[in-house]
């Protein structure tokens, strides 16, 4: 046998991360369903997957757990993007990776929505003005005053407010004591730890999108952000499960 030959044998009984990345090809097609390139969904995929030496050696169903979670919500992967993240976790003596849906992923599924118009958010910041309050005539209300526009001032919370198809408009609030107390444990090799105001920032949308009118998309983001998903072979089905917890089988639906 050629050396050639050989290591082509020796690669498909040991396939590194790319190889399995690689044979899913037709599978993230399938749930891209034309909404994004499939080759460069694959290729931004590997590049991430390069850039974190734990996620080479990872729990392969868990790697393309996260993976086929983002072709599935038309979400690009890549720590640039602020949409979706691979992040590698420690779970009982191995690696596993976790998907985290960033900040500008998550403004996306919300806004799929026909029922929300539009969505912002602030950082709130020592030294603004904002109170909160309810009465007969508003209801419950906010007021924000920025002191200026100084992103030096310490983040002491962030506020997220929609505007409904209707005309109303919905809006949550959260300490920054609140934020701290919802990142995941550990959190400091992931995108808390290099993008903190973004990932505040989605937080609290992520608050306030538990109580808007949801998509499939958004509806499924909020169900497996930041938990263990993986991927079963020959098959477009994932399973969601709180780390540590028994598995509940989740079907993938296809385009």
């Amino acid at each position: 046998m050629s050396d050639l030959s050989q290591a082509a044998v020796a690669a498909k009984q040991n396939p590194t991360m790319k190889d399995l990345v690689e044979a899913q090809r037709a599978a993230i097609e399938r749930q891209l369903g034309g909404a994004m390139n499939s080759d460069a969904f694959v290729r931004a995929v590997l590049s991430e997957i390069t850039k974190q030496p734990k996620l080479m050696s990872a729990d392969p169903k868990t790697v393309l757990g996260g993976v086929m979670l983002a072709a599935q919500l038309k979400l690009e992967i890549g720590s640039g993007l602020g949409e979706f993240y691979l992040t590698p976790r420690r779970e009982k003596g191995r690696d596993i990776c976790l998907p985290i849906i960033g900040y500008q992923g998550l403004v996306k599924l919300v806004l799929r929505s026909d029922a929300v118009l539009n969505i912002q958010t602030a950082v709130i910041r020592e030294g603004d003005d904002f109170t909160f309050g309810s009465d007969a005539r508003r209801g419950i209300f906010h007021e924000w005053a920025p002191r200026d526009f100084d992103e030096s001032r310490r983040m002491v919370g962030v506020l997220a407010t929609s505007q409904m198809d209707g005309g109303g408009v919905s809006w949550a609030y959260l300490t920054l004591a609140q934020v701290e107390a919802r990142r995941p444990t550990p959190w400091e090799s992931t995108p808390w730890k290099t993008h903190p105001e973004e990932m505040a920032k989605k937080t609290v949308l992520r608050d306030l999108a538990k109580r808007l009118p949801k998509s499939t998309d958004l509806g499924r983001a909020l169900e497996a952000d930041e938990q263990k998903v993986q991927h079963i072979k020959g098959m477009d089905e994932v399973q969601i499960t709180q780390v540590d917890d028994e598995p509940e089988t989740i079907v993938v639906n296809e385009s």
